[in-house]
């Protein structure tokens, strides 16, 4: 694997320059240092962390995940340690990575999430924080915070406020409903969106004639979901340039990647690819450098919201 990345794979998001535009999504690559023996770091430009929580979390009860044709259902239910145990014992290792760091912050309310931003706001090398608002595997936090617009935008009114960083909302995906969604992260003045997490899925075990997972639902990730989401990426690039993207959704190869870039995304998260194959960040990486190379690009810019045009 090579050592450096090249200019080709060059990314500005927010002001921020990636020296690719992979990063991993949340929850799929622990906190980016666990797999640091694999060498895979290089080929990411930045570090998406496990969500985070002000108070620790325990999960949802096992079993958590199950594997389906073409994807993985899970229902972890955002177990982490807590925001003390992050800042104290885990972000010091994340930073002497020297990558950009995404903070996946994941709150039960409005004041969770400013007392996470308050404390998190004094490190320079966290760059931007992803709002995970649209998480389905929780009772609290997660996609509540879209049963009513007031409470939704009371929460973006105080992220705004509280934070120093870039804010990027991670959305649900509202496949037939995100207008009414967009326009008021729009309105709210949040243009950097994950287009998105994963969708509400269901697995019956037939022997015992009961739902596999304790909250009956979880979500659906994998290459099954690539093609909804590219789908959803597109319609909302179209709708609303003012968006810049990160899409994440079944990416598993350099070709599932160039769609989501001809479609304007400007970075992508490779999710449960991870767990097949921990090195398939460098792959996809390579796949896309011979690509753009081939076709006599000269920088992923040229091909991004290509299809945006037609």
């Amino acid at each position: 694997m090579a050592k450096t990345s090249k200019p080709i794979l060059r990314v500005n998001f927010a002001g921020v320059e990636f020296l690719t535009p992979f990063l991993p999504a949340s929850g799929t690559f622990g906190y980016g240092f666990e797999p640091g023996g694999f060498k895979l770091l290089e080929c990411f430009g930045g570090l998406t962390t496990k969500g985070i929580s002000y108070k620790p979390r325990v999960g949802n009860p096992p079993p958590r995940v199950r594997e389906t044709p073409c994807g993985l259902i899970n229902s972890i239910g955002l177990e982490n340690p807590g925001l003390e145990v992050f800042e104290r014992d885990i972000l010091p290792r994340l930073m002497e990575l020297g990558k950009a760091i995404i903070v996946n912050l994941a709150g039960h309310d409005k004041e969770e999430f400013e007392l996470m931003i308050d404390r998190l706001n004094r490190y320079g090398q966290i760059v931007a924080y992803e709002v995970n608002i649209s998480c389905p595997n929780v009772s609290q936090g997660g996609v509540e915070f879209f049963r009513e617009d007031r409470t939704l935008r009371d929460l973006l009114k105080s992220v705004k406020r509280t934070s120093q960083k870039i804010n990027i909302v991670k959305i649900p995906p509202n496949v037939f409903g995100f207008e009414r969604l967009l326009d008021l992260l729009m309105e709210e003045g949040f243009t950097y969106l994950t287009v998105a997490n994963t969708y509400p899925a269901l697995f019956v075990d037939i022997e015992r004639l009961d739902f596999y997972f304790a909250r009956r639902s979880g979500g659906l990730s994998g290459p099954a979901i690539y093609p909804i989401t590219l789908n959803l990426a597109y319609q909302i690039k179209k709708r609303y340039p003012e968006v810049e993207m990160i899409a994440s959704g079944g990416i598993c190869s350099a070709e599932i990647a160039i769609q989501y870039f001809l479609v304007g995304a400007s970075l992508v998260e490779i999710g449960s690819a991870n767990f097949t194959d921990p090195a398939i960040v460098c792959k996809i990486k390579a796949g896309v450098e011979n690509y753009l190379e081939r076709k006599g690009f000269c920088s992923l810019d040229e091909i991004r919201g290509k299809l945006l045009l037609i």
